[in-house]
């Protein structure tokens, strides 16, 4: 049985946002009649939790969204996650890029993730792309035809899991096989200078972008 969806995301300039939405958004509209009453559907930045904190349970399906900085999930978003109590929550993890490729985010996210007590039932990595304007206005564009294939394939699975399709079966979903290694965050900790500049490197010798890919 599930009762709501939530979308958690740290999303400092917006993109992370978007994509988080999309998925929410494409869950809830597969899975409204896995529920008894109307689907609750929330997308809650994780800057707000820093005091309060969260607690689950296994009624919720959470979405996990994480931004990809220099091929890694960034750090005040890692110490962030520890403010949730996932209780058994099925959950699907996703990062958003914005260089040409996404490194080993994704691999460390799932790891954090399951590490904590998340379900992780899916995970992909989805690539927006970022518009600059004059001033701070940035406009991202997100990769909604992957999202939304992703969001299909995410929701069937997740109805098998959670008794769905058969009145009272729930099945325990087997660990996810993310490509990737747990990267080392010595550069995130010497200035958010560096971590740019770490970054254009990043985006300069990666001559192929990579695209949109998911796990389940």
């Amino acid at each position: 049985m599930i009762r709501k969806i939530v979308g958690l995301y740290f999303s400092p300039i917006g993109g992370t946002a978007k994509v988080t939405e999309a998925l929410v958004s494409k869950l809830a509209g597969i899975l409204d009649d896995c529920s008894p009453d109307k689907l609750r559907r929330e997308s809650i930045d994780l800057l707000r939790l820093k005091d309060t904190g969260l607690k689950l349970d296994d009624e919720t399906v959470a979405v996990v969204c994480m931004p990809v900085c220099i091929g890694k999930i960034p750090l005040p978003a890692v110490r962030l996650m520890k403010n949730i109590d996932p209780n058994g929550a099925i959950t699907v993890a996703a990062v958003s890029y914005g260089a040409r490729t996404y490194g080993n985010a994704l691999y460390e996210l799932n790891h954090y993730a399951e590490d904590q007590g998340f379900k992780v039932v899916g995970a992909g990595a989805f690539s927006v792309k970022y518009n600059k304007h004059k001033g701070k206005s940035v406009d991202s564009i997100i990769d909604d035809a992957a999202i939304k294939a992703f969001g299909t394939a995410a929701a069937g699975k997740i109805r098998r899991l959670a008794g769905c399709e058969i009145e009272g079966l729930r099945i325990k979903p087997a660990p996810l096989e993310v490509s990737g290694r747990l990267p080392f965050h010595g550069i995130s900790r010497i200035s958010p200078g560096a971590a740019m500049a770490a970054q254009g490197l990043l985006h300069r010798v990666n001559f192929k972008h990579k695209d949109s890919e998911w796990y389940l």
